[in-house]
Formats: structure tokens, sequence, C-alpha cells
């Protein structure tokens, strides 16, 4: 959320500003850009063709439009890749049914999945080979769920569901078996959200299995934040406005009182009234951000 105001704008200066110790880029997704950017620079030596990454790599559209500037190509489609070119899948994970039809046309894969992701990938799976009903919390059009749940529907007769909030329980099991009930999470999910899911869960199965897929980046990042929001006047978030995580971080910020401004740029910070009235200034960056970003904001915040 960007918050905004037209009130008279009132400069307090000086300002102190204040970066959260966890922010940025997590490991997964700093090695899958490193991945990637090798990759492509392999493909440019090598044959001088250009790479391909199916959906966005990371969610973060100034990372995605520095990797076009390499030649790495971004498309939605596997039809849009040339045959016998190279393909990565992005920190997200994918279907297996996609790498499948990639490796069937000459495409060389380059698996660029968070292992995180790949961690909830199988224990869903391990969850499903079981015979759990497997709950995915976490939001149903997410590139990540629609892997995770991919992966587990390959095994025979499985039941997979995904939830967002306790709200969604009712309809989402209304069709499936709910005696034996096996519980992963997307990496990006609001812990306190998750764990409200799996109370209300554990009134509904005889047997619940939960498996704590949170990231750890996403938790130290997410209270990291926190702790800072209770010290300042005002939260700048930066990060993607697609991305779940970045988020996650205004809202707990927020949820102790403060106001987040989220933003992909210092730009959107220029004659903002809240930033030029606060005396304290917390930074914080979800983890698609590369520092280049949180630099340029933090430069900009302390030249005010």
């Amino acid at each position: 959320m960007t918050l905004a105001t037209t009130e008279p704008i009132t400069m307090v200066s000086p300002k102190t500003v204040v970066l959260a110790k966890h922010h940025g880029f997590c490991h997964g997704v700093k090695k899958a850009v490193d991945k990637t950017i090798d990759a492509g620079e392999l493909q440019r030596q090598a044959e001088g063709r250009p790479v391909y990454v199916l959906g966005q790599l990371i969610h973060n559209p100034q990372m995605i439009a520095k990797l076009a500037e390499d030649g790495i190509n971004t498309v939605e489609n596997l039809d849009d890749v040339p045959d016998g070119a190279m393909v990565v899948i992005r920190t997200h994970g994918s279907t297996p049914e996609l790498v499948d039809a990639a490796k069937a046309r000459g495409i060389a894969v380059q698996d660029a999945t968070c292992p995180d992701v790949r961690l909830v990938q199988n224990k869903a799976i391990e969850l499903a080979e079981d015979g759990y009903t497997v709950v995915i919390a976490g939001k149903d059009n997410h590139p990540e769920v629609i892997g995770i749940r991919a992966h587990a529907a390959r095994i025979p007769n499985a039941h997979i569901v995904a939830i967002n909030k306790i709200a969604d329980i009712p309809e989402a099991l209304k069709d499936v078996p709910k005696r034996r009930i096996g519980v992963v999470s997307q990496t990006t999910q609001l812990e306190d959200n998750f764990f409200d899911m799996v109370r209300a869960l554990s009134m509904v199965a005889k047997e619940l299995k939960v498996f704590n897929t949170i990231c750890p980046a996403t938790f130290f990042r997410q209270n990291s934040a926190q702790d800072l929001a209770r010290d300042v006047d005002v939260m700048v978030v930066i990060g993607g406005k697609n991305s779940s995580n970045t988020t996650h971080l205004a809202e707990t910020s927020e949820d102790v009182g403060t106001p987040a401004i989220h933003v992909e740029t210092y730009a959107e910070l220029e004659g903002n009234a809240i930033i030029a009235s606060a005396k304290n200034i917390g930074v914080t960056a979800g983890a698609s951000t590369p520092q280049f970003l949180v630099d340029e904001v933090v430069n900009y915040l302390k030249a005010l």
C-alpha cells in the first residue's frame, strides 16, 4: 500500500533512517538470479542465443528489466521458446508437465526453483503418498502454489486444496476427505495467518499432520520489519507490487500501528508528505528486492 496525502508538506530535518537487519535478497533468490545470469552468459558465448525464463524469475519488475538488458527474456508460455533454446524455471517452481514438455522439444532446462520451494513440493508429495488430503496454506493462483499442487497431483487419487484464510476452509474441504489432513505452507505466508489456519483445521480433521514450510528468510524479514516499525514514525517497504512477501512486510508493520509505504523505487517517495514530516524512518525490502534499489531509497531518504 502506498500512502498519499493532500495535506501541506512540512519538512522535518534532520531525519534518522534505519535499515532493517534482515532485508532484500534471500539465499534462494540470489542463487536463482546468479544461476540465470551465468546461464545467459554461457549461452551467448556458445551459441549467441538468448535465455528464456517462464514467468517472472522473481517478483521484481526492475530486476526483470535488468535481466532483459542482458538478453534474458521473460515469457509466459512455452510456445514462445524456440526449439533447442534454454529455459529457466523461476524461483517459484513450475509444474512437472511443463518441464516434460520443454525437454520433449529439445529445450535445455535450467532449474532455478528455490530450495525452500522444492522442500514444500516434496512434503506435499509425501503427504499425498501417505493418503492425506493435502492443504496448501497459500494463494490458490500464486505460481508457487500452482507448482506445489501440480507435483502432489501426480500421486494417484491425491486430494489437494489451497486455502489462504480461515474463511476458505469450508468451501475448500467440501468435496474432499477430511479425516486425515496434511498441511504445508506457501513459503511467503504470514506466520500468524498460517497458525490460525492450522488451529481451524485441527477442529475439522481427526488426524492433522503439519509441516511449517514458511521460508526462514520470510520469518526473519517479517519479524525484523515489525521490530523496527515499533521504533519509527513510518516504514518504507521496497519491492515489487506483485510480491507477496513484500506486501506482507507492509502488513506486519501496520499491525503494530506504524504506517507503511510500499514502493518499487525511490521515485515514488518524491513529494510524499508523510515522509517529509517523519523524523525517524525505517526501511526494509522484500526477499526479491535487489540491493541497488535498497541503496537508492536509503540514499534518497538520507539526502532529505
